[in-house]
């Protein structure tokens, strides 16, 4: 059997086989993939497999008791089953409820042997496995094929192993109906991977698999170190700091974490291991993880309420922190340095902040992030520095000045993705005078807060706008166009009972 599996990997690793007919009588072609990994990543007979999968799960469920939440998305490993299989396995044993709705799975992989261009589906129509043949999602193939810079070809597919290796554990959990999709992601942006994601994520029916381990390391203190950073970097969704020498696959993690701040998900730490825990530790010790991806469970209106009760109970130390890295930055000509650790735990979460600046009533600087890239608390401290002395479209204000003048706060709320099947129908969901709104056509982006409608007053003169900020033809349309609104939450000094206090040291 093993002979036979080489044979097809090494001499034709896509068969052609008739099978049926169409309506017209002509007989329909379709490929099957082989594996190549049979025998050293994982058992080559069946029953071997079934036995060391299932055992695997069992441990799964003994030791990691996956109850509680089921996560939308998994970071797995895609090392050996030998060597990671028991950190795989408690990954997927958090999919077992999921089972009753699933059809179909989701694999993104990097390639490990060589680079290619953008992203590639199969055109197979099954994956052969020594326990199943799997059956390619080949519809779903053919519409993301539709996207630029996503083909389908078999060959890319041909020698990788990274989804191979994830489907004895789908065999073992799931039905035979569910279909399979394995992505293969080469040369390609972060913002491409995570617009894939948004294409395949849909509800309870899709489970997104992305395939990573912690690169090799010299020792085992070496790749416990490694692991601990890249925790860190995964709990906050981070992606930015992360980069080849932390992990395979990278770029399908960065994609999935891009689309989880995007959309206010959560990330967990499953499990974690070593290869030095299976077998003895040799000159290289490889570290694996498994991270569950999760949906809010929160309304629109929900995020919003925690937020601003969130902004009201920590408004004076916001404003303070603000006002007094203006101070740092006419003292040492940096922003304030902000120990997080001192604040609400809710500050240290991503969020993204405006900092505006008024002297007199007339704006005099204002600068902010469209994106949740840094802890809510940094955000402000870095962009009030920005606002007094980094805006160019005004005088920066004098130090002899700057106790005067009123700190407003801007918190944006989680962006909410807009569904619309053409321009008519976004036109009647934006909501004037309440949101704000992202627009993003590939790499083409730009935002407009709500204060915009005080401008542009009907829906349909504020996107020609935003397009036109964005760099697009105010008559510009694509179904590839993607819209998120946002609501803002003010905070200001002029609302506190003593406005000047924020520019005084703090007292304890």
């Amino acid at each position: 059997m093993r002979l036979g599996y080489l044979f097809a990997a090494l001499f034709c690793f896509f068969s052609v086989q008739a099978q049926g007919a169409d309506s017209g009588d002509n007989p329909i072609v379709q490929k099957i993939r082989y594996p190549v990994a049979l025998g050293s990543l994982y058992p080559e007979k069946a029953k071997d497999l079934k036995h060391t999968v299932k055992e695997l799960l069992v441990s799964a469920d003994r030791h990691f008791r996956p109850d509680g939440k089921i996560p939308k998305a998994l970071i797995v490993p895609s090392s050996s089953i030998f060597l990671s299989g028991r950190v795989t396995a408690a990954g997927y044993a958090y999919l077992k409820r999921v089972r009753p709705f699933l059809k179909r799975v989701v694999i993104l992989y990097a390639p490990m042997n060589k680079s290619y261009f953008g992203m590639v589906v199969p055109e197979a129509k099954f994956w052969e496995m020594p326990d199943r043949r799997f059956e390619i999602d080949t519809a779903t193939a053919e519409r993301l094929s539709q996207i630029p810079g996503i083909t389908r070809d078999d060959a890319p597919h041909a020698s990788e192993y990274g989804a191979e290796v994830q489907l004895p554990f789908i065999s073992a959990l799931f039905p035979p109906e569910v279909k399979i999709l394995p992505v293969l992601v080469g040369d390609a942006s972060v913002l491409q991977v995570s617009d894939l994601i948004d294409a395949v994520w849909g509800g309870p029916e899709t489970v997104v698999i992305v395939v990573s381990q912690l690169n090799d390391a010299k020792t085992y203190e070496d790749v416990l170190e490694r692991a601990d950073y890249v925790i860190k970097r995964l709990e906050k969704k981070e992606y930015q700091s992360l980069n080849k020498r932390h992990l395979t696959g990278l770029l399908p993690v960065k994609g999935l974490l891009h689309y989880a701040s995007e959309h206010d998900g959560e990330v967990k730490i499953l499990a974690r291991g070593t290869s030095a825990d299976e077998f003895a530790p040799s000159k290289k010790v490889s570290g694996y993880l498994a991270a569950g991806v999760y949906e809010t469970e929160l309304s629109e209106e929900e995020r919003k309420e925690k937020l601003e009760k969130l902004l009201q109970e920590n408004q004076e130390d916001l404003l303070r922190i603000a006002a007094h890295s203006i101070l740092s930055g006419f003292k040492r000509g940096r922003p304030l340095y902000v120990r997080e650790s001192r604040y609400a735990d809710d500050l240290s979460k991503k969020g993204a902040v405006f900092v505006s600046l008024y002297y007199n009533g007339m704006l005099r600087g204002s600068v902010g992030s469209s994106e949740p890239t840094r802890s809510i608390i940094r955000d402000v401290s870095e962009n009030a520095y920005a606002a007094a002395f980094q805006d160019f479209r005004f005088a920066p204000l004098g130090e002899d000045e700057i106790k005067d003048a009123e700190i407003s706060i801007s918190l944006l709320t989680p962006k909410v993705p807009l569904k619309f099947e053409s321009e008519e129908d976004l036109l009647k969901k934006m909501r004037p005078n309440r949101d704000g709104f992202v627009l993003r056509e590939r790499e083409n982006k730009a935002l407009f807060l709500p204060s915009v409608w005080d401008t542009f007053s009907t829906p349909k003169e504020f996107l020609m706008h935003l397009k036109r900020k964005a760099g697009l033809p105010a008559d510009y349309w694509s179904s590839t166009l993607k819209m998120y609104r946002f609501e803002v939450i003010d905070i200001n000094s002029g609302d506190l009972p003593d406005p000047k206090s924020i520019w005084e040291a703090r007292k304890r």
